[in-house]
């Protein structure tokens, strides 16, 4: 049915492999407000139609309850047909209006999907960090119990006793990280069922991956490509341009509609021989409105300008607003690109020389305990800062695409933005 295109019932088709194109289809394909935008959008498309259309004529039937004699003979009844005919101008600017219409409803769609894009995309996002917590903590856990295993030989030989101490200090410290985790899945999983419209307890696969693509722009770039690509501003104009013709509308209904018509009045035979005696006559009408009533037609044309003034001010008001949104957007999506090179080229090596040079120390008796505990805790902060920032800058970058209309979740929209991918 061309109400549910392009919406059409999959099946799951997550399986073992939750990618992030995957639930931004499944969502796109079954979240009932999209759909319902999207319906919106195509009925306004057929109202198009409907507006150019010339009002259905009038077929009318008038019967005689007592016969008026004429000469030729008595007329019984009567039959009409009655056009009506719109003032000049009129039915374009019906029709234009149904087409702003329509545009207005295209872009809603859009802006409707691209929240939904950014929905899920977050809720993916923190998806994918918790797993990546989690098994960075189950990692810290394993180091830690070998650790323990190395204190315990030496507690053996004669070390003291407060390095296994610290080690399982530390070690009940890191499981209860993951406990808190591991609990937090079930809130995330459900977040994330939510935006794809799944029941919230429904099963879902750790996110496979995390897209990573570094992006160089410029605010004032952005915000240009805004003014144009940006579905919210975009059906803004399109509302102005609706107002502009609602007053043109109105102006033109302080002049006449026309109607034409035709009538046919059933007489029958005479009773009396005559000429023409039974014959039907057959009449021809001409008919036109009086637009009298000034004080309507005069707040018709006040009402449309009050509304056209409106989508002009409230278009204003969203671009300079939007503007600053654009601009905190990619001061978040460059310090999540920073922390992620920061992290990845340099604190996160560092940290895990740091650890093994002090693992390599307490071994060979030269090094605390508390040092390498230390130096463990250095890296876990890292590491899950360096996860932090890839899951920011994943969600800045579908935060740009809500703000600005250009999909930055697919590179090939967004190629006159992407510098370079991640090596």
């Amino acid at each position: 049915m061309l109400s549910l295109f392009p919406f059409i019932a999959i099946a799951d088709p997550f399986g073992t492999n939750l990618t992030l194109q995957a639930a931004l289809e499944y969502g796109a394909t079954n979240n009932p407000q999209l759909r319902a935008a999207f319906n919106q959008w195509k009925g306004a498309e057929e109202n198009i139609a409907v507006q150019k259309g010339l009002p259905d004529p009038t077929l009318s039937y008038g019967y005689y309850f007592e016969s008026v004699e004429t000469k030729t003979g008595p007329q019984n009844q009567r039959f009409g047909l009655n056009q009506k005919i719109p003032g000049f101008g009129k039915l374009s600017m019906k029709k234009a209006i149904a087409s702003d219409l329509a545009a207005a409803s295209g872009a809603r769609y859009q802006r409707e999907k691209l929240n939904l894009d950014f929905s899920i995309t977050q809720a993916y996002a923190e998806l994918h960090y918790l797993k990546r917590s989690a098994e960075i903590t189950e990692d810290r856990i394993r180091l830690i119990q070998n650790l323990e295993e190395v204190a315990r030989t030496r507690y053996k030989a004669g070390a003291p006793m407060a390095a296994i101490l610290q080690a399982q200090v530390e070690l009940g410290r890191l499981e209860d990280r993951l406990s808190s985790l591991t609990h937090l899945r079930t809130p995330q999983t459900a977040r994330l069922n939510a935006a794809l419209n799944r029941p919230v307890a429904a099963p879902l696969p750790w996110p496979a991956d995390l897209p990573y693509q570094a992006i160089e722009t410029d605010a004032a770039a952005l915000q240009t490509q805004a003014r144009s690509a940006s579905p919210e501003l975009v059906e803004l104009g399109y509302q102005i341009d609706r107002g502009d013709h609602q007053i043109q509308l109105a102006r033109r209904e302080r002049f006449p509609d026309f109607s034409i018509g035709v009538q046919y009045i059933d007489t029958g035979d005479s009773s009396t021989p005559v000429a023409d005696s039974g014959n039907d006559p057959i009449i021809g009408t001409v008919g036109i409105t009086l637009p009298i009533w000034f004080g309507k037609n005069r707040a018709k044309i006040e009402s449309a300008a009050y509304q056209k003034t409106a989508a002009q001010l409230t278009l204003e008001n969203r671009t300079q607003t939007l503007d600053a949104d654009i601009r905190q957007a990619l001061f978040q999506l460059r310090d999540a690109d920073r922390k992620i090179n920061l992290y990845k080229e340099s604190l996160v090596p560092k940290a895990e020389q740091s650890l093994e040079v002090n693992r390599k120390g307490y071994e060979a008796g030269s090094m605390e305990f508390i040092n390498l505990i230390d130096a463990e805790r250095m890296l876990l902060e890292f590491q899950l800062a360096h996860e932090r920032a890839r899951a920011d800058h994943l969600i800045a970058r579908a935060k740009l695409a809500q703000l600005t209309g250009i999909d930055f979740l697919n590179v090939n929209d967004a190629s006159s933005f992407v510098a370079r991918e991640e090596k």
